[in-house]
Parts: structure tokens; C-alpha cells; sequence
């Protein structure tokens, strides 16, 4: 079995995630962007096809990612806090800053 460092792989995502900038506007938000890109990408790749997907993914794992990241949200995001986020993205801007 390969060694591998996925402690050092988690953070270049989260710092990836971070660079990523935020459109929204400041006074409503509550929940980091790239929070919600990093629940979306582990929600994505555990199979979630909805947003309410994503939202049951977010309550399950509420407890250990804020734990493991440090955070201290006080409820998980909802499909409605996924909806508004993903409304206001620019995905044409989202997918240069992705590929820079």
C-alpha cells in the first residue's frame, strides 16, 4: 500500500477552496463559500444528486468536518443556503478561477 500524505491533500483543497472568491453579498452570509464548495465536492462525490441531497449530507457530517476544520457554525447548510449560493456564482468566473 502506497504512503500517502491525505492530511497535506486536505488542506491544499481547503486552501484551494479559500482562494476561490466569494460573490455574495456580506450582510446575508453566514456560512463560508468554501464551506460550501468543500461540503458540495464530498456531497458530489458521495453520490448526491440534489441540493436536498447535499442538505442530508451537511446534517450528517456537520459534527465532525466542524470539528476537524476548526469551525464553529451552529447548523449545517441548507438546500436553500446551497440554492442562494449556487444562484449568485458566476460559473463562468468560477470555472477560470478554477482552472488558474
Amino acid at each position: 500500500m502506497l504512503k500517502s500524505d491525505s492530511a497535506a491533500t486536505d488542506l491544499d483543497l481547503i486552501s484551494y477552496l479559500k482562494a476561490i472568491p466569494d460573490v455574495r453579498m456580506r450582510r446575508s452570509v453566514r456560512i463560508p463559500a468554501w464551506y460550501l464548495l468543500l461540503v458540495a465536492v464530498l456531497g458530489i462525490l458521495s453520490r448526491c444528486q440534489s441540493l436536498r441531497d447535499l442538505e442530508r449530507f451537511a446534517i450528517r457530517h456537520h459534527s465532525v468536518l466542524t470539528e476537524a476544520l476548526g469551525l464553529e457554525l451552529r447548523r449545517p447548510p441548507s438546500d436553500s443556503a446551497f440554492h442562494y449560493f449556487f444562484r449568485q456564482v458566476d460559473v463562468a468566473s468560477l470555472c477560470a478561477a478554477i482552472c488558474d
